[in-house]
């Protein structure tokens, strides 16, 4: 008599839309490497994404991402006065695009930077959605930490699934500004991994963002009698 085998379905093919992935659960993942199921490899390198407005006017509720609703559609349904490219080297807009539907990524940090007055106190919305109707969003409200000396950038640590449905929408980008935004994964679902017999989850290390200045420790006084 045959015995029965009941496969397991994968971690990524959780109905509910990855929330039952253990591996994007853990809000530590930077380099937590006992709590994932391989080592990190490498420090996390950034897509980097700019907007240009080229209009004198601001111009409300741009996104980034939201693959399958913009990869194919015209300025990918962007106003005309803005133009949204890749600033990694060979790499284009449609391609990060691309990908995100391909190979989806969890974000850890989110570096936000513009030089135009004001543009940092515009917020941005992030959202994920499914077809099933789940939908969530976090907003970034940008801050800066009173001992952050570069005042034209803001980095927000909230961790969040880069898909095909993902956007990140500005509220505005005002008049004539150029905002870049950094997007730096943590993890990364690769299938092509699994032909090479590697993990298809692929880790990161955190970046280098913030540097610690060293506190000088004074030495004890001998005290002579």
């Amino acid at each position: 008599m045959k015995k029965s085998i009941q496969l397991q379905k994968p971690e990524w093919f959780s109905a509910n839309g990855w929330e039952d992935a253990d591996a994007w659960d853990h809000a530590d993942a930077w380099a937590s490497a006992d709590a994932q199921p391989q080592q990190a490899e490498r420090p996390s390198a950034p897509y980097i994404i700019q907007i240009v407005n080229a209009c004198t006017s601001a111009i409300s509720n741009v996104d980034i991402g939201d693959s399958y609703l913009n990869r194919a559609a015209s300025n990918f349904n962007a106003n005309s006065n803005i133009t949204i490219t890749s600033t990694v080297t060979g790499v284009v807009y449609l391609e990060f695009l691309a990908q995100t539907e391909s190979q989806p990524f969890k974000i850890g940090r989110t570096m936000i930077i513009s030089t135009s007055a004001g543009q940092l106190d515009q917020t941005v919305a992030v959202t994920h959605r499914d077809s099933a109707g789940n939908r969530s969003d976090h907003v970034i409200t940008p801050t800066l930490d009173p001992y952050q000396t570069q005042t034209d950038r803001i980095i927000d640590e909230y961790e969040y699934l880069f898909d095909g449905f993902t956007r990140l929408r500005f509220n505005q980008i005002n008049a004539s500004a150029t905002v870049t935004v950094r997007l730096y994964p943590i993890q990364k679902f690769a299938a092509t991994q699994l032909v090479a017999g590697r993990n298809a989850n692929v880790l990161y290390q955190a970046p280098h963002l913030i540097k610690v200045a060293p506190v000088a420790v004074p030495r004890p006084r001998m005290i002579q009698g």
